[in-house]
């Protein structure tokens, strides 16, 4: 057997020799736009990566910190958690859709987020082919990408398709006056986004709002949030938007608040049903915070869930 020494001899032996070819080196490329896409019977869901920015575990309430650091030492993370912003298209023989529309160009979350439309481009998809943007609902990371700089809509045929307790707290002025200065933003961000759709937004409440796709509520992270449900054939998969906002810590402990939750409370009663239906049915499911391309399943175990994310096939 070789021994450390006999490699450090035979390198130096070898590099003496000035007839040995250097190794070519391939040139560095550049980052593709990120994109996967997956069949649900005869409806296609491409998932779009608009980026990824940087969480920390104090986002989350309601964890022992002991039971928290065992949580991500488990999964290999640390004090950043790295958490993608995905939106996806759905196309179905009505029409094109995009649920969620990222973060567009604003610099909320700091640089290299909203790639929505660039990797719309790649995949083949123009803003004049969306029919209609389905918002899970309207933090920035999910409607900021429905306008451009100069708060001029980017979809100019899209119809916005939101829940109606969404709209309604978003546009309460007695709601306004009463949140703190740091949440503000969040309403001067949905009241701009959401208004360059003015004469062209539905709100509903739980119904089907295309052939095949049923808007689902699921309050609590906002008053307004929901999961998109796709039916086509005997298949079925759940967009789930923001029920979850780290697939470690949110399926170990399902009960555990976010910091953007406007009820935190309420937002865990709806995490726990979707994820409790998800597994009991076997239901493919998405989500905008779970790893690229967020596609996956669900098992119950003991208190909480583990998640099987699909293959990239």
């Amino acid at each position: 057997m070789l021994s450390r020494r006999s490699f450090a001899l035979m390198g130096a032996a070898f590099g003496t020799s000035a007839a040995l070819p250097a190794f070519a080196r391939a040139p560095l490329g550049v980052t593709l736009p990120s994109f996967h896409r997956v069949k649900v019977g005869t409806t296609e869901v491409t998932a779009l990566l608009d980026g990824v920015l940087a969480l920390s575990p104090d986002y989350f309430s309601g964890v022992d910190p002991a039971n928290m650091a065992a949580i991500l030492e488990s999964v290999g993370q640390d004090s950043t958690l790295e958490t993608p912003i995905n939106t996806f298209v759905v196309n179905t023989e009505s029409g094109t859709y995009l649920v969620d529309a990222g973060l567009g160009g604003a610099q909320l979350f700091g640089p290299g987020l909203g790639n929505t439309l660039a990797n719309l481009t790649a995949v083949g998809i123009t803003p004049d082919q969306i029919d209609g943007v389905i918002l899970t609902h309207a933090h920035p990371d999910h409607a900021e990408g429905l306008v451009d700089a100069e708060g001029k809509a980017v979809f100019p045929n899209a119809e916005i398709v939101i829940h109606e307790a969404e709209m309604k707290f978003w546009g309460d002025d007695a709601i306004l006056a009463q949140a703190p200065d740091s949440a503000k933003g969040l309403f001067e961000s949905a009241r701009r986004t959401l208004g360059a759709y003015a004469d062209r937004t539905r709100q509903v409440a739980e119904s089907e709002v295309f052939p095949g796709l049923t808007l689902k509520h699921a309050p609590g992270h906002t008053m307004g949030h929901s999961v998109l449900h796709i039916a086509s054939g005997d298949q079925q998969m759940m967009i789930m938007g923001d029920t979850l906002h780290n697939i470690a810590i949110h399926t170990a402990v399902p009960e555990a608040g976010f910091g953007f939750d406007t009820d935190a409370t309420l937002a865990a009663q709806s995490r726990r049903k979707l994820l409790e239906m998800a597994a009991a049915d076997g239901i493919l499911t998405a989500f905008t915070h779970v790893n690229f391309p967020g596609f996956g399943k669900f098992k119950a175990k003991d208190s909480g869930y583990v998640y099987l994310p699909a293959d990239w096939v």
